[in-house]
């Protein structure tokens, strides 16, 4: 399952009064958020996995896992990223080791990231 994004902004839109307010919200401009919500964002040079990528951290409790290849909430993502080493399930050690290579690693500073 994936974050409906485009969902979520019009959600907000209805929450918070206008888009300009969205945008206010997420730190750019209105035209990216009208733009995005049209569907001609990266036609016009938007980056789109980093505006939803951006709206998904701002707006849900949930995060897109790298590892798992779909949503988590923050809550597990980062339960996953502090728990001790698996050592009796090789699936769940190669889980382990990406989440400590992993970007959405609150423990992880200074680091460059991985994914």
């Amino acid at each position: 399952m994936q974050i409906d994004v485009r969902g979520l902004l019009e959600e907000q839109v209805a929450t918070l009064g206008s888009r300009q307010a969205v945008a206010d919200a997420l730190g750019v401009s209105r035209t990216a958020v009208s733009l995005y919500l049209a569907g001609k964002l990266e036609a016009n040079g938007g980056r789109v996995d980093r505006f939803e990528s951006r709206a998904i951290e701002r707006f849900c409790d949930r995060v897109l896992c790298p590892y798992l290849g779909s949503d988590i909430s923050r809550e597990n993502c980062q339960s996953n990223c502090d728990r001790a080493i698996p050592t009796s399930d090789p699936a769940a050690l190669r889980h382990w080791a990406a989440c400590q290579r992993c970007s959405l690693n609150a423990s992880r500073t200074g680091q460059e990231t991985a994914c």
